[in-house]
């Protein structure tokens, strides 16, 4: 599989505990469980949702974004319980430069569980492997450690501060620290 591989058909990955799967409509109320949480959002690029149909929204805006050949998000479910907890996935892809960001979020009962760098291994472990990525980039807010710890954790590199890099709204101008990793620096996961 190659980038083009990747958006002719959905790839569906299992690791030990979890299935990273295509969010379907009917997964919108477990996703609006998710995102409704300010816990969840605080570090978002947008308010906690108020409304179910903002879940909708968001669920064809990812769909819409597969379609298109420009991001993928997987809804992250444990093997035990196809109840989504979360979701990880690319975008920003740049097929010459052979790059991407990714973005996560997971349901706050999961959190601290392993789950999330279970996840992200295997996406990265696409990415690098099949998909022939060379870099990989994720924007974190500054004050957001426990991301900026896991992606550490996984091998990322702080690269600096973008000052005011993005207007998230409500929030106004948000600093976000650029994070990457290498092909030559990943260590493919043994799970």
């Amino acid at each position: 599989m190659n980038l083009d591989g990747l958006f002719q058909s959905f790839p569906r990955l299992a690791t030990p505990n979890l299935i990273l799967r295509r969010i379907q409509p009917e997964d919108a109320q477990a996703l609006f469980g998710i995102l409704a949480d300010d816990e969840v959002t605080r570090y978002y690029d947008d308010q906690a949702f108020t409304d179910l149909n903002q879940a909708s929204d968001q669920i064809e805006a990812w769909e819409f974004g597969y379609r298109n050949r420009r991001s993928i998000r997987w809804g992250i479910a444990r093997k035990e319980d196809p109840t989504l907890i979360g979701s990880c996935g690319y975008y920003g892809f740049h097929t010459w430069h052979r790059r991407a960001g990714i973005g996560f979020e997971l349901a706050r009962a999961f959190r601290r569980r392993g789950m999330m760098s279970e996840a992200l291994n295997a996406i990265l472990d696409l990415g690098f492997g099949e998909i022939g990525l060379n870099r990989i980039e994720a924007v974190v807010m500054p004050e957001n450690e426990a991301s900026l710890q896991l992606l550490e954790k996984l091998g990322f590199c702080k690269e600096g501060v973008l000052k005011e890099y993005e207007h998230w709204g409500d929030k106004g101008f948000t600093d976000l620290c650029m994070l990457s990793i290498l092909r030559s620096a990943w260590k493919p996961s043994e799970l």
